[in-house]
């Protein structure tokens, strides 16, 4: 492929990651434009090697900074609103250990999870919320 459908890529990735708040795009915006410097100098002319350039640079650029970049945007902190947490909900869904359920929260259904040491909880349990992680919510049986 040649260099400038990879810049077209890695751009059209970076702009992509405005509309988004995952830092997600971002990495594989740059792995494109990695891409395309890599392929202008003629470092990867066949697609293969493009392909692998791409994916290894995305893959390092994310484990690398997607962290560090989250904890500084601020997107790795609880972000629900004070008046959520310890709020009491009926299981609408039942949540298995390790996995996602729902509940009911001011009349619409939340995408729960749990600890996986408490095993499932039933649908009709009444649970607390005690965070979140984005807008999954984090929740725990009431004793």
């Amino acid at each position: 492929m040649d260099y400038r459908i990879w810049a077209v890529i890695g751009i059209v990735l970076l702009i992509a990651e405005l509309f988004t708040p995952s830092f997600f795009l971002v990495f594989f915006g740059i792995g494109g434009i990695i891409t395309a410097i890599t392929t202008g100098l003629g470092l990867t002319p066949g697609t293969s090697g493009q392909f692998a350039v791409f994916s290894l640079s995305s893959l390092v650029l994310m484990v690398l900074f997607r962290k560090k970049i989250r904890l500084r945007a601020g997107t790795d902190k609880e972000t629900l609103p004070p008046d959520y947490l310890g709020q009491r909900v009926k299981v609408s869904k039942p949540i298995p250990a390790g996995d996602e359920g729902a509940v009911l929260y001011r009349g619409s259904q939340w995408i729960a999870f749990h600890d996986a040491a408490e095993g499932e909880i039933a649908v009709g349990t009444i649970v607390e919320v005690v965070g979140n992680d984005g807008v999954r919510l984090k929740v725990k049986r009431v004793n």
